[in-house]
């Protein structure tokens, strides 16, 4: 008998369901998610935030909320990677080089330096725990591109973090 990872999937009875039942049980779910995808809690909070409301507005028009939320969160996500690089493109203009001191962990260092959906399949796979076809639902690719990403992303992990 195999045993679930409680949050990392949404299995709701949708027959009956309300949004404010799917908002509590989607929440954390989805902020922790977010904030993965972006490496930043506090603009996964917003990321999941604006996306389940977006969803409340067109609530049962939706043949799986699960999927749309994950594909939601995807975008948004990466929209804010893309206006995030160019925030740090200008901020050496504005800060002294020595002034700003990061300090992080080598692999959350190496999983932010992936690109967006090399991190969001090793997001998806490894911390939500969904299957290559879920993923390529999420980011809207076949599931050969699925596996092609995550080789890539893994190799180069596995060169930029020592065993």
């Amino acid at each position: 008998m195999s045993t679930k990872v409680p949050n990392t999937t949404l299995e709701l009875d949708r027959l009956d369901q309300t949004f404010d039942d799917f908002f509590s049980s989607a929440w954390p779910w989805a902020r922790r998610l977010a904030a993965f995808l972006v490496q930043d809690q506090t603009a996964g909070e917003d990321i999941a935030q604006q996306a389940l409301t977006k969803m409340a507005d067109g609530w049962g028009s939706h043949d799986n909320p699960e999927a749309y939320l994950r594909r939601s969160l995807t975008n948004a996500s990466n929209n804010w990677h893309r206006h995030n690089n160019v925030r740090r493109a200008k901020l050496p203009l504005l800060v002294e080089q020595d002034s700003v001191d990061f300090a992080a962990n080598e692999l959350a260092d190496a999983l932010a330096a992936l690109p967006f959906r090399q991190r969001a399949v090793l997001v998806f796979r490894y911390y939500a725990d969904l299957s290559e076809a879920d993923i390529a639902r999420a980011l809207d690719c076949a599931p050969g591109t699925v596996k092609s990403l995550a080789s890539r992303a893994l190799d180069t992990l596995s060169k930029e973090i020592p065993r």
